[in-house]
């Protein structure tokens, strides 16, 4: 099954880290050590990364003290599988085990203890959660549209097929990402044919009726292949990129799609990859008073990566906010502004944390293994 855009990363060869690292960096970087014992008032970033070859689980989660900068490696060992994608919804954060994972993990958000693990069906290859009450609504790769199941019962309880409604003709609509807006919940798919390796057409966004588990209405977007997670801006409106990925495609014809839900939910591009001089990955918004969309930004001959931000008020980008040394793979906004990010750098991959453009770390906090290419990490208050 194809996989969302996912680089070749060249740090396929980093090593582990234990969960008793005491080397300590300068205080400015941070520290690693045991886990924190007193209750949390400031912000905690999780963050899981894959396996070095995408393939052998496990991979890992990890915790960091906002405040402090201190990391805590190798939570929940043996929960998290060789590709992991995260969300954190109500109080508990899923871990989306991918392609040979097939499951969803969940664990306390507050605690940090597992809480179950419902697997998604053999080869289902899972991108996503969206939470509505009891239940997870799943997009799959190697199905046909999105898996439905329940928290409580712990187990898969059913399947929407949304071949009908992408037009998709080989049995894989291929949607990886959803998102809950009311009882609707938005999937968006690629329409990617696994015959001939191409795309059949412009992405499709399903909103699905909770309430009866059917279709509501599908849209079209003005560009191919969704991909990454949606976000929400402020207003309520929705943000997913998309580009081509097909063999001579051109990405820079790809953009951010906006999705303003509603009885008739109507899309359009919020900024394209030429706005950015470069491929949309990651995605986070910063908090009010002065919310600015952070993105991922991956050159087009894929040489570099960094991060940029968008002024919604004033459509304008700021390129290149984190230095050329930094290769940024990943962005999480914390309730206190505070924007986490992963650096992908071959000779010191971590977490960096940076506040409007400025950075706050002189070195990036290592927290076991090498970042993955995005949708790895949240910041919130436990």
């Amino acid at each position: 099954m194809k996989s969302v855009h996912v680089f070749v990363s060249i740090l396929a060869i980093a090593a582990c880290g234990d969960n008793k690292n005491k080397s300590a960096p300068d205080a400015a970087a941070g520290s690693i050590d045991a886990p924190m014992a007193d209750a949390q008032t400031t912000p905690r970033a999780i963050v899981v990364a894959p396996s070095a070859d995408f393939k052998t689980p496990p991979g890992i989660m990890s915790e960091l003290d906002v405040a402090s900068r201190h990391v805590t490696q190798n939570l929940a060992a043996g929960e998290v599988g060789a590709d992991p994608f995260l969300r954190n919804y109500g109080g508990f954060l899923y871990i989306i085990n991918r392609d040979g994972g097939d499951n969803i993990t969940i664990v306390d958000a507050t605690t940090l203890a597992f809480v179950s693990q419902i697997a998604t069906g053999t080869s289902s290859n899972p991108q996503d959660v969206a939470v509505v009450g009891d239940k997870l609504y799943v997009p799959v790769l190697g199905g046909s549209g999105v898996a439905v199941l329940s928290q409580s019962q712990q187990t898969m309880t059913g399947a929407i097929d949304l071949n009908a409604a992408t037009g998709e003709t080989d049995g894989f609509p291929d949607c990886v990402s959803a998102y809950t807006v009311g009882t609707d919940v938005y999937v968006a798919c690629d329409i990617y044919n696994e015959s001939t390796f191409a795309n059949e057409g412009n992405g499709k966004i399903v909103v699905i009726d909770s309430t009866t588990d059917t279709v509501r209405t599908t849209i079209t977007l003005d560009v191919e292949n969704p991909q990454n997670e949606f976000q929400q801006l402020p207003d309520g409106d929705l943000v997913i990129s998309a580009e081509p990925l097909d063999s001579g495609s051109d990405e820079m014809t790809g953009c951010v799609a906006r999705i303003t839900p509603g009885a008739t939910p109507t899309q359009a591009c919020l900024l394209h990859n030429t706005d950015l001089d470069g491929i949309v990955d990651a995605m986070a918004i910063s908090p009010a008073p002065n919310p600015m969309l952070y993105i991922t930004v991956t050159s087009f001959d894929f040489s570099a990566s960094s991060l940029s931000t968008w002024d919604m008020a004033a459509a304008m980008p700021t390129n290149g906010v984190s230095p050329a040394s930094e290769f940024i793979t990943d962005v999480a906004a914390c309730p206190d502004g505070t924007m986490i990010v992963a650096d992908q750098t071959m000779a010191a991959p971590g977490l960096r944390l940076y506040k409007g453009s400025t950075e706050l770390t002189t070195a990036a906090l290592p927290f076991g293994l090498a970042p993955g290419d995005g949708n790895d990490m949240t910041c919130y208050v436990p």
